[in-house]
């Protein structure tokens, strides 16, 4: 006989095992599946080091290249260098974090992301589905999405590990296709959207061509960088509401500088649309109830 407990996680969809979450309508998968809740999330920037006469920067090779001042498929912007030595990192938005550093004061960003999560209003997640091995798989799923609900903190101002949310119904769900190669996650192009707050401003941030690279850490935490492109013109509305809610005008500085940092998706000129832009993540397990509405 099901006790009450197990009847009611039947009624939701969600079949659950330690450590695993199956959303309803996968059960027939195979392989195991694991969701996390991401309990911090920040801006990559440069670490003031340099290599090879080019900067040091937290980010991803989202473009393929490695684009220096003369690269046309780079708009001429000169790519960083990863802390572990890889080439061709993409973070131009870098420039526009230290921007607002020296605008707000340092560690404002940071903080407001960080009540948002604690709060429950930005509670990016993630499933790791379809994997058969956790070390080396060359097909897994990965769905990235938001959660709902008011999320239990402990004594150091974090996210307790292994809550259940329900998913956001005025979110979409992302879901791409990835690779694990010695314990690293890195997944195809997606689109993703995510509630964010920058100068001041509460907005979506729409991220185009989205990829994920991040590793399971010795507690079980999913650990990484999401990059992706930024659209110049939301930057500019960005700055445009900015200024209608504070003293500071800081669209005429975003104007003059926001075209020399954009480096993805080139035009037939040779002029990019957007800039690229990294966000790190350190995220907890967690469960979600997946439910079916009529």
């Amino acid at each position: 006989m099901k006790t009450l407990l197990q009847t009611a996680l039947t009624l939701r969809g969600l079949v659950a095992l330690p450590g695993l979450v199956v959303l309803a309508g996968c059960a027939a998968e195979t392989g195991e599946h694991r969701a996390f809740v991401a309990s911090e999330i920040g801006f990559g920037s440069r670490t003031g080091e340099q290599i090879d006469g080019r900067d040091v920067a937290i980010g991803l090779n989202l473009d393929g290249r490695d684009s220096d001042a003369q690269d046309l498929q780079g708009c001429r912007r000169r790519d960083f260098i990863a802390p572990d030595g890889t080439r061709g990192i993409d973070n131009q938005f870098t420039h526009l974090y230290e921007l607002v550093e020296d605008v707000f004061q340092e560690g404002v960003v940071e903080g407001i992301i960080k009540n948002s999560i604690n709060e429950g209003r930005l509670l990016l997640m993630f499933q790791i589905s379809k994997v058969t091995d956790w070390k080396n798989d060359d097909d897994v799923e990965v769905a990235i999405f938001l959660g709902d609900g008011r999320p239990n903190i402990n004594t150091e101002n974090a996210l307790v590990r292994d809550q259940t949310f329900d998913i956001r119904s005025d979110a979409p769900v992302a879901r791409t296709r990835g690779s694990i190669r010695d314990g690293v996650l890195r997944t195809e192009p997606i689109d993703v959207e995510l509630p964010m707050a920058f100068f001041n401003v509460f907005f979506d941030l729409q991220l185009r061509g989205a990829q994920i690279q991040a590793e399971l850490d010795m507690d079980g935490n999913l650990v990484g960088l999401m990059g992706g492109g930024v659209d110049k013109e939301q930057i500019f509305e960005i700055g445009r509401m900015a200024d209608a809610m504070q003293g500071e005008q800081v669209s005429p500085l975003l104007n003059l500088l926001i075209p020399t940092w954009t480096d993805l998706y080139p035009d037939e000129r040779g002029i990019c649309s957007h800039i690229s832009a990294a966000l790190t993540f350190r995220s907890v397990p967690a469960f979600v109830f997946d439910d079916v509405r009529p």
